[in-house]
């Protein structure tokens, strides 16, 4: 198995990485590559089963999608086929969309892959805690971000948020799902934060009864997590 995670000297807000150290704990005899910001992502030219991207700076946004752009159609291709499973965490979704809105009113054409686009709102941050859900899943964690996405359809949407906002302040549908590609302003880390959803991923990679390291801990901590989030006095941001 092939896991690739990209750029990540760049992508590594939030804590993210710890979901790259926890993939390496559930599956040890993987094959993780790290790709460097000049290199051609490997799920174009090699057999990938996971691709995971991570959050980054708005300079880091432009600074890959210049890089990305010359492979636009590739990456196209590659999504649509359903070949290599990927997760995108925090504002790398933003560069699968149509375009980022900057805060002048100027655009940065982003790689087309799905109807969606994002608009940028520095200085202002956008904090809250997150409680969504997907499939029979109760996912949980925060969002804090510059930008919002819109464009997300019922049909293309990852989750629905059931405690915060969802990926723009009118609406309760987060992230995107489609093809394999999952892409959610969720951070926790995402993985570590939700044990159902890390083994639901792992059986996606064809693991048909995976266990998680530190199974009872994982569990033992969101179930205490979940409770904080039915407190009815729980402050969003």
């Amino acid at each position: 198995m092939k896991i690739e995670i990209l750029y990540p000297q760049l992508c590594c807000l939030y804590g993210d990485k710890g979901n790259t150290l926890f993939l390496q704990k559930c599956l040890p005899q993987a094959d993780f590559v790290f790709t460097q910001l000049n290199d051609k992502p490997r799920f174009l030219t090699e057999d990938v089963d996971l691709c995971c991207m991570y959050s980054m700076s708005e300079q880091s946004q432009e600074l890959v999608l210049s890089r990305m752009g010359q492979w636009k159609e590739e990456i196209h291709r590659s999504v649509e086929s359903g070949k290599t499973f990927f997760l995108l965490l925090g504002n790398s979704m933003e560069l699968f969309g149509q375009y980022i809105q900057r805060e002048d009113g100027s655009k940065v054409e982003a790689l087309g892959v799905f109807p969606t686009y994002a608009v940028r709102q520095a200085p202002r941050r956008f904090n809250t805690l997150l409680q969504t859900q997907f499939r029979d899943m109760t996912l949980l964690g925060y969002t804090s971000r510059f930008s919002h996405t819109y464009g997300i359809s019922e049909d293309l949407a990852f989750s629905r948020v059931t405690v915060g906002t969802g990926s723009e302040p009118n609406s309760k549908l987060e992230g995107i799902y489609r093809n394999r590609l999952i892409g959610t302003y969720l951070l926790g880390p995402l993985l570590v934060a939700n044990p159902d959803f890390s083994k639901w991923l792992l059986t996606q990679l064809g693991h048909k009864s995976p266990a998680l390291p530190f199974e009872d801990a994982l569990y033992q901590s969101y179930q205490v997590r979940l409770a904080e989030f039915q407190n009815p006095q729980l402050v969003l941001e």
